[in-house]
């Protein structure tokens, strides 16, 4: 595998352990009103994409008023349940990454908000240069959030690597003509994103110490 210097991370799914309470406040907010409530499966085949495309997917034939009650029980569960609980092991690898002079940063589909809830509650937040929610441009697999990461921390797409656990993240990679490293932290998920090419496959974010090698960044023209 070849040498990078930025590496930019999806979060929910690669490294926050959230897809239970997604999936829990998903459910729940169907149920309160009176939709059909969508197997865990089937949710978790929508994950990646914005909370709206979700719901869009699960709920097709609602409408956007009866989206926004969805939306506004969704968020109420949310904040009743977060724990931002990060995979075992991921401050220790954000930490020794940054160490070894990789620059980081977060590519994420989740409103700036939550979002930010969520890097104070996982005291994460200094060891990124930057983040990017869909509220600063597009929603992934739209390029528009990462090719704003790389002209604002001055990278080029030959030595970044987004790292995700959806076809979303390999989609929105792929359009910004950029690696991907595909986190599968189950078997079905992996040949899921297999169809994708990822120029690595993890099944622990702690590999990342391991098969990661720092490139000295290309200078940008001025």
């Amino acid at each position: 595998m070849k040498n990078y210097s930025l590496l930019v991370f999806d979060w929910d799914g690669t490294l926050v352990d959230s897809e239970a309470l997604a999936v829990n406040c998903i459910q729940k907010a169907a149920a309160n009103l009176g939709y059909p409530v969508p197997e865990a499966a089937t949710i978790q085949q929508h994950f990646g994409m914005c909370l709206e495309g979700i719901c869009e997917q699960l709920f097709p034939e609602k409408s956007l008023a009866l989206f926004d009650e969805i939306f506004s029980v969704h968020d109420c569960l949310y904040e009743e349940n977060q724990n931002g609980d990060l995979f075992e092991g991921t401050i220790e690898t954000l930490t020794h990454l940054k160490q070894q002079g990789f620059t980081l940063a977060v590519a994420t589909n989740k409103p700036r908000a939550r979002f930010e809830i969520d890097l104070t509650l996982s005291n994460t937040r200094e060891l990124f240069s930057a983040t990017r929610c869909p509220e600063d441009g597009e929603a992934k697999p739209h390029p528009h959030m990462l090719m704003t990461l790389l002209e604002e921390l001055k990278h080029h797409p030959q030595d970044t690597l987004m790292i995700g656990d959806s076809i979303f993240d390999m989609q929105f990679a792929s359009n910004a003509n950029v690696d991907a490293l595909a986190a599968c932290y189950s078997q079905n998920k992996k040949e899921l994103l297999a169809a994708f090419n990822p120029v690595k496959f993890i099944s622990d974010i702690q590999e990342l110490k391991h098969i990661l090698n720092f490139k000295n960044k290309t200078t940008l023209p001025l």
